[in-house]
């Protein structure tokens, strides 16, 4: 217990330093930007190959990706209906804040943290939840407002999505599995110096793109968007604890998944969608630390 809460305290401490650099003029936010390119381009990938190394597949893991996948649209069309009497920007920004995990840039290094075995699970799961966020959720946003920009693309969301380092290393490392194939422990102990600095450069990111200013009109906004997504996240966490027949860690895991903040793409495609930046930043941010003590808590009653 002593080290789950020393972890998340140390976590919450990287985030605060780098918000309080922020502020002294020592960093920049524009800074977050060279640290996400380190990131997605080097520390995440790394992070994935370790954790995916010398995993076993199951069937559970097929099934991992379809409730990736479904959760999302479940979520954007329960928002949907539940915002059908709003204007169409304040309805599409209620849809793309329910859906979406973080998974890479938080819930990945968190968990990481404390068991690395759930990296695998994390990663299938992931590649559900990033089919939707990289196209598929704009797609039923703009259908269910009415505001089309462009047709959706199957094509154009692949390539967006094979683009992603990070995905293209889940791809790689999920077929090396299913043939049963390693990579050499030397080639590890190197990946694994770039791994290392992962979990505490996505916090530093993360307190880098930290925003707590915002007007009191915007603040009930966001306050009932995430009421509406944490009590769905509730119950999201029951049904896969509770209902699916999967092994106790699978189960875990996705609790935890359940309880990641805002997809940092939902954020994008919030603004992309004409939703104000200070509220959906502002939105990020409060997510990423309420996320953050729930998740601890969860660990220390699950582990």
């Amino acid at each position: 217990m002593s080290t789950i809460l020393l972890q998340a305290v140390g976590f919450l401490l990287i985030i605060f330093v780098a918000y309080i650099l922020k502020k002294a003029g020592i960093f920049k936010t524009s800074d977050g930007h060279i640290l996400s390119k380190l990131i997605v381009n080097l520390t995440l990938p790394a992070a994935i190959i370790v954790g995916f190394n010398g995993v076993k597949v199951n069937s559970i893991f097929f099934l991992l990706i379809l409730i990736g996948f479904l959760t999302n649209i479940i979520l954007v069309t329960t928002a949907g209906f539940l915002g059908r009497k709003k204007e169409p920007i304040e309805r599409g920004l209620l849809m793309f804040s329910i859906a979406g995990y973080n998974i890479g840039n938080f819930t990945l290094p968190f968990v990481q943290g404390f068991f690395s075995a759930a990296v695998p699970i994390l990663g299938i799961f992931d590649m559900g939840n990033a089919l939707m966020l990289s196209g598929g959720t704009v797609a039923l946003v703009e259908g269910i407002t009415g505001k089309k920009e462009e047709k959706f693309s199957i094509v154009r969301s692949l390539k967006r999505l094979f683009k992603s380092p990070p995905f293209t290393i889940y791809i790689v490392m999920f077929v090396l599995a299913l043939f049963h194939l390693l990579i050499p422990e030397k080639a590890l102990s190197i990946i694994k110096l770039f791994s290392s600095g992962n979990a505490f450069l996505s916090m530093f990111m993360i307190g880098l793109y930290l925003e707590i200013n915002i007007d009191r009109g915007s603040l009930k906004t966001v306050a009932k968007i995430l009421v509406t997504r944490y009590f769905f996240a509730t119950i999201a966490a029951c049904l896969f604890y509770f209902v699916l027949p999967f092994p106790e860690l699978v189960r875990k895991v996705l609790v935890l998944i359940a309880f990641a903040p805002i997809a940092s793409l939902s954020t994008i495609n919030s603004i992309a969608f004409g939703a104000k930046e200070s509220i959906t930043g502002f939105l990020s941010s409060a997510s990423i630390i309420i996320s953050l003590i729930i998740m601890t808590g969860i660990l220390l009653v699950l582990m």
